[in-house]
């Protein structure tokens, strides 16, 4: 196994666990709240771990080369890859555009937000929002590198399928 593919391998577990974790939290707050921007949410973090699902049968593929793919799983590969690469990449610029309002001390509409709650409040939220913009970095980046690597692998396992004999 190259360098590569274990990357592979080991950014799809991490976005197994990352959105089933938010998932099952979005799903109790779907339940508690009946909230439409937590359902929605919920559709973009489920398009995250099905493309993981996706992304851990085609990797069986490429280490046994008796496996066979569905033939929907290369399609779902690409179309579901495109919502998680717009997720992945919206949630990374968030939180760099988050970094940049906390380095220029210009945060906007956040604080206005903060101003809602008491100063003991203000200051432990103020505390939370750097590591908070440093972690949707993190995880857009490997959301966006593992469909990335995905794509790569999908090419692959397509060229191998083309040089196999029918018979």
């Amino acid at each position: 196994m190259t360098f590569k593919f274990k990357l592979f391998r080991g950014l799809t577990a991490i976005n197994i666990m990352f959105s089933t974790f938010f998932l099952m939290g979005l799903i109790i707050l779907l339940f508690t709240t009946g909230s439409l921007q937590v359902l929605s949410f919920g559709i973009f973090l489920g398009a995250i771990l099905i493309h993981a699902i996706l992304s851990l049968h085609l990797q069986k593929a490429l280490l046994d080369s008796n496996m066979v793919l569905k033939e929907s799983t290369p399609g779902g590969i690409r179309i579901i890859g495109g919502i998680c690469i717009f997720v992945g990449g919206y949630m990374a610029l968030s939180g760099l555009k988050l970094f940049l309002m906390l380095k220029t001390g210009n945060l906007g509409q956040v604080e206005d937000v903060m101003k809602q709650f008491p100063a003991d409040q203000q200051s432990a939220m103020t505390a939370m929002l750097k590591p908070m913009a440093i972690f949707f970095i993190i995880v857009g980046a490997v959301i966006v590198t593992n469909v990335t690597l995905s794509y790569t692998f999908l090419k692959e396992w397509k060229n191998r399928q083309d040089k196999e004999p029918l018979f």
